[in-house]
């Protein structure tokens, strides 16, 4: 009995470990590719890791006519090379810095439809990440 409650607690402990590891999207500096919310993104050379911890999405929905075309907030936390943040915008701020490194929200999808409800885990964030020179 001792022997199956040992076997039972290593199993159950080695499980929860490997669930606690961090899963990492890698990518290419340079080019454009889509991100989602919520999963951690890291460069092929390892000197840049992020994540998309927030989609504001206030965009007219593409079958209803409004007087302002809304927008898209999109913010950025970084890891490395240091920690901190960014929030671009659809409407007025497409591009920013972060370190040595420029961000330029490509595109937001899907766009709002006035009879669909968007889940956070349905958008797809295009940038286009640069490393400065």
């Amino acid at each position: 009995m001792k022997n199956l409650f040992l076997t039972v607690f290593f199993a159950t402990l080695l499980f929860v470990s490997c669930n606690n590891e961090e899963f990492l999207t890698t990518f290419k500096v340079g080019i454009a590719e889509k991100f989602q919310q919520g999963e951690m993104n890291q460069s092929d050379d390892n000197s840049l890791k992020f994540s998309i911890t927030e989609i504001n999405d206030s965009r007219c929905p593409s079958d209803v006519i409004c007087v302002w075309q809304g927008e898209a907030d999109v913010k950025i936390e970084f890891e490395l090379p240091q920690t901190g943040f960014v929030v671009l915008s659809t409407y007025d701020n497409l591009i920013d810095t972060f370190g040595t490194y420029s961000f330029e929200l490509i595109d937001v999808l899907p766009y709002p439809i006035s009879t669909k409800t968007i889940k956070l885990e349905d958008y797809d964030v295009t940038l286009k990440i640069k490393e400065l020179e």
